[in-house]
């Protein structure tokens, strides 16, 4: 049932998902906190998805194999990285069109306000509304140790996960 589920939902294209497994998660928040802390106070993912059994496939970029985020980028600023697999976007080249939002079948791209340095938001001058800009999970590839959410769980009840092999899950579940 679960493998069904996984096919189902097409998350099967997820070579990095993030999956909970709800039989250990105390719902503590430490994930999410500790993505916050990684990206300058934003978190890039919310600890909620898709649930399957006891375990959630949370909405976390998941760097699919096949990312119909890319396609349409006026810019290029979603691009994966040749060498490493991650998919991310680059903030000086996003215009916020929310082309690669919108393309996101899990809803993992959110488009946030972008603010100033010292922490207010950036307005468009002629609405006066708050310029966005997408954001999404880069796997904090910037930082040594991997991503700070998986790091952060003090219940081992977080892992990002190739679900393009089967069998890695299947190993991690009978752990």
């Amino acid at each position: 049932k679960l493998l069904e589920g996984i096919v189902e939902h097409r998350l099967m294209n997820g070579t990095e998902a993030m999956v909970i497994d709800l039989n250990r998660c105390t719902r503590c928040d430490d994930c999410v906190r500790a993505c916050a802390a990684a990206h300058d106070g934003n978190p890039r993912f919310v600890r909620e998805g898709l649930v399957l059994d006891q375990w959630m496939f949370a909405k976390a970029c998941m760097h699919c194999q096949d990312p119909v985020c890319m396609i349409g980028c006026p810019t290029g600023a979603i691009a994966r990285d040749a060498s490493t697999g991650v998919i991310s976007i680059n903030d000086r080249t996003c215009v916020g069109c929310s082309t690669c939002a919108n393309s996101c079948p899990y809803d993992s791209i959110k488009m946030v306000a972008i603010n100033d340095p010292s922490g207010q938001p950036i307005v468009e001058k002629s609405t006066g509304l708050p310029v966005l800009q997408a954001t999404k999970c880069d796997l904090c590839i910037d930082q040594s140790g991997g991503p700070a959410c998986q790091r952060a769980c003090p219940h081992d009840a977080l892992i990002r996960i190739d679900l393009t092999h089967p069998s890695a899950f299947t190993n991690w579940i009978a752990r």
